[in-house]
């Protein structure tokens, strides 16, 4: 879903963070200025080996292609960038991965060592800082920007990620006090870290993150978009397993639209009438929900170039035209 580029100053607030960012980020023209930053916050650059870098649980599976590309460059160039790590809170003598997963790998793979920035953060920093220098670096896919506000939440409200989610869907169901401080807090800091507003937020991006966990990973690896893997939810009952697992294989190797998807589901459903809580969904209930989903999504964006516009005016127009011959027909029908 396309939208705004994070507000880095909303999201990391405060100036020692925002130095940090800053400074990883190569935001400082000077040499000098650069150094006299990094030591002001605490950061430090040294060669580890990559195997001493742990990666974060919430990584998105790597990408076979990138990581070749990157060795290729890396073999011809060096490591142009460094990583970002801080001291792992739970094993000694090891680093927490806060930004360059694919890096890593390669370098693993190339048996070299990792130019690596150290800082020195507490947990809800980290989760900010990996949070930013992804986004900064490609835009994050729906399940990967739940995990991050979901995470960061957590850290802020101090309980336990499932705690934070059924905040949401309390508030969803009107069960929940607005005014109360879990509320007011989660109101004043989501929109710091994503531009999706509350109710889409909800509604489209919390699902995901219980996904099966091979819809998990395509998801997270950018093979399968958010919308086609929400279709697939109504086999995640053991008994679909293998039909899912070859469904999903089909969608990502064939790119199957969401319609085509949820026609095949529907046949799977109807095929094994005795799990009565899997009900195929109508498909004019499904259009008739995507349309609103794209009008949101529409009113979310806020900056419009000319090319764009006029595309989507024109899949508008014959969309409108379409649905002027349905009723027609059966107006005189």
């Amino acid at each position: 879903m396309p939208k705004n580029k994070l507000d880095m100053t909303n999201m990391l607030g405060d100036p020692k963070t925002l130095k940090v960012v800053s400074a990883l980020e190569g935001g400082l023209n000077a040499k000098q200025d650069l150094n006299q930053v990094l030591t002001e916050v605490g950061v430090t650059t040294r060669q580890l080996a990559p195997e001493d870098l742990i990666p974060r649980k919430k990584n998105r599976p790597l990408d076979e292609e990138k990581v070749e590309s990157m060795m290729r460059s890396i073999r011809e160039i060096g490591v142009l960038e460094d990583l970002i790590a801080r001291p792992h809170p739970e094993i000694f003598g090891k680093y927490e991965l806060l930004g360059g997963n694919h890096r890593r790998e390669s370098c693993l793979r190339l048996r070299i060592l990792a130019p690596t920035k150290i800082v020195h953060v507490d947990d809800l920093l980290a989760a900010k800082i990996a949070g930013a220098t992804n986004a900064l670096r490609n835009q994050l896919n729906a399940l990967e920007e739940a995990d991050m506000v979901i995470e960061v939440l957590s850290l802020e409200l101090k309980i336990a990620e499932p705690d934070v989610e059924a905040l949401f869907w309390q508030h969803s169901n009107k069960t929940i006090d607005p005014n109360s401080f879990q509320w007011r807090t989660i109101e004043a800091i989501v929109p710091t870290v994503t531009a999706v507003a509350i109710s889409s937020f909800t509604r489209h991006y919390l699902p995901l993150r219980k996904l099966p966990q091979d819809l998990l990973d395509s998801v997270r690896s950018g093979k399968l978009h958010y919308t086609k893997a929400e279709k697939l939810i109504p086999l995640k009952h053991p008994r679909f397993e293998s039909e899912r697992r070859l469904l999903l294989q089909e969608a990502i190797v064939r790119n199957l639209s969401t319609t085509e998807l949820l026609e095949r589901v529907n046949q799977l459903l109807i095929q094994s009438p005795s799990i009565k809580q899997q009900k195929p969904e109508p498909l004019r209930k499904m259009l008739t929900r995507r349309v609103k989903s794209v009008q949101q999504q529409i009113n979310q964006i806020k900056n419009w170039d000319s090319v764009s516009q006029k595309e989507v005016e024109k899949l508008l127009n014959k969309l409108e035209s379409k649905i002027q011959e349905l009723s027609k027909r059966q107006s005189n029908s």
